[in-house]
């Protein structure tokens, strides 16, 4: 009997020799490659400094960073079963979690170093014409960073979850809760947008929240790392006991 540990490396290794091989992490590389594209030209017409950065940053987490795991990962289980897979992968002496987990490392630990590499150049054209102001602004990038990779593994791990539920149309389930929940609840005046990520996200990286109508809410930064952190668990350990227990059909 194969162990998790086994299985989850062996499927992970399966899972990125296919992506790679396909046109979509291409796409992926480059809409990350947009910011620090947007950061040259900005910059050689004379905006520096922490504004470009942050502008650059809402690139990052309003579209990027919740969009690009949806892209990537919310098909993790339809397209076993739309190209008939599951039936020789479940039938293998592995735990059927190890399938989940092993595309959820093989798509998150590159998207996210990807992303990293992008708020880095992104931050470091930004500073190039006064390096001297770079030094003092190091902690805002660390922060910016923590929430980009924090941001990275919760949407992942929702966006397997979510489509390991809706595996007919699992995009768009994926999609339809970002809009509604990430860029709808997320950006009210109101203090229901706290169970938004993208909320907590913008507040880790010291980015401008929406306001609370009658109401001053400071949430610490701790806080604002956990809820990420414990959401995407969640979601990855859902979508592991989904696969686990699910019978699926033909189509």
């Amino acid at each position: 009997m194969i162990t998790l540990g086994q299985a989850t490396r062996i499927y992970a290794e399966m899972s990125w020799m296919r992506l790679r091989r396909g046109k979509m992490v291409w796409l992926c590389l480059a809409l990350l490659a947009l910011p620090v594209v947007i950061a040259g030209v900005l910059a050689a017409a004379g905006q520096w400094g922490r504004g470009l950065f942050d502008s650059l940053l809402e690139i990052q987490f309003r579209f990027l960073i919740p969009f690009l795991p949806a892209l990537l990962a919310s098909s993790a289980v339809a397209e076993e079963i739309e190209e008939r897979t599951f039936t020789f992968l479940f039938a293998r002496p592995a735990p059927r979690p190890s399938l989940v987990l092993g595309k959820y490392l093989a798509i998150a630990v590159p998207l996210a170093a990807a992303t990293a590499l992008s708020v880095a150049l992104s931050f470091a054209i930004s500073m190039a014409r006064f390096p001297s102001d770079a030094s003092a602004l190091v902690p805002h990038l660390l922060r910016a960073e923590a929430a980009a990779l924090l941001g990275v593994l919760a949407f992942t791990a929702l966006a397997i979850v979510i489509g390991a539920i809706f595996t007919r149309h699992p995009f768009v389930a994926v999609i339809g809760y970002l809009l509604i929940v990430e860029a709808g609840i997320g950006s009210l005046p109101i203090l229901l947008n706290l169970i938004a990520v993208s909320w907590h996200l913008r507040n880790l990286a010291e980015l401008p929240l929406p306001e609370i109508a009658f109401l001053t809410v400071q949430v610490p930064i701790w806080i604002s790392a956990l809820v990420p952190a414990v959401l995407g668990a969640l979601c990855l350990g859902g979508a592991a006991l989904s696969v686990k227990n699910a019978e699926y059909g033909g189509r």
